[in-house]
This record gives C-alpha cells, structure tokens and sequence, in this order.
C-alpha cells in the first residue's frame, strides 16, 4: 500500500481487504474496490502539509492473494451464483433457499472479518475494513465493539444503508 513495506509487523494500522459485493444491487464489481484502491495509492504522495509523515506510524494492507480476502473471495463467488436471480427478480419473494445461501456465506465472511479484527486489535493494531459492499464491516464492527463498548460510528456512504435487511439480503 502506498509503495510501503508490506510486511511491517510494527505497522500500526492495518488495511483489511474484504472483496465481497454479492448483495449489490445494481450491479457487482466492488470487490474490485480493495485492488483498485492499492493500485491507485502508488499515485499518492505521503507527505501531508498539516499532518506531516503520519505513514511513518506504519500502515500495511493484508495481500489480496491469500488469507482473509482469498477466502472471502471465494465465499462472494458462491453466493453471487445465488444473488443474481433474487437481483433480478426484485426481492426475495419466491427464491428463499437463494436467499438463505446468500446470508449464510455473507455470515461467514462477517465471521471471517470479526475474527481477523478482533485478533489485529488484541496485538495492539488498528484494523480497517476496506470493502465491497454495505455489509463488509459488520464483523469488524462487532469486534471493535467487543473490544470498546460503547464505540460510536462514523457512517460515510452515498446513502444511508439504514434497513435490517435489503432485498431480503441481511
């Protein structure tokens, strides 16, 4: 990231790539968000006139090839196989079990995400999420919560994101 060393154990901050957007809904490709960010940060200079050099704090981003983004790449492969047709038709109605395997891999990516985070913030990191779509953070959400009751939330986004569920998706 940003032409840094990627692999400083000291590093401060953590990039977490999560790759998954199988429950956009106009139309997928921002798993390709994370690689497309990494890609772009080369451009970036480092230098901040009211800052100063805070990347000498140390900031890495987990490899997009293997580990967490690989298996959650994976997981997005599967459940846009079962999204699309729900997409398509407008909801859920009438496709359930397409629902229901969609929600169980996107629980599993939140599982994978949560337990990342949780171990990231326990060796005294500071993990952040860069996703896909509207679900990527809830796990690193519930980790940071478990680790710092009463977390606020800053929420930035095109659009509020505020139902329990979209298209039946959760």
């Amino acid at each position: 990231l940003y032409g840094l060393p990627e692999n400083d154990p000291k590093a401060r901050i953590v990039v977490v790539p999560v790759p998954f957007d199988a429950t956009t809904s106009y139309r997928s490709g921002t798993r390709n968000g994370p690689a497309a960010i990494l890609q772009a940060s080369y451009q970036i200079d480092l230098y901040d006139i009211d800052f100063g050099d805070p990347w000498k704090k140390g900031i890495v981003m987990l490899p997009l090839d293997r580990g967490l983004a690989r298996k959650v790449g994976s997981l997005n492969t599967e459940a846009r196989r079962y999204s699309a047709p729900v997409i398509a038709s407008g909801g859920a109605s009438g496709n359930r079990k397409a629902l229901n395997e969609v929600n169980r891999r996107g629980a599993r990516v939140n599982e994978l995400v949560e337990e990342t985070v949780a171990d990231l913030l326990a060796h005294g990191r500071m993990p952040v999420v860069l996703g896909g779509d509207h679900s990527t953070p809830f796990g690193a959400i519930r980790a940071y919560a478990a680790r710092y009751p009463g977390l606020g939330i800053l929420h930035i986004d095109a659009h509020a994101d505020l139902r329990d569920a979209y298209e039946g998706f959760m």
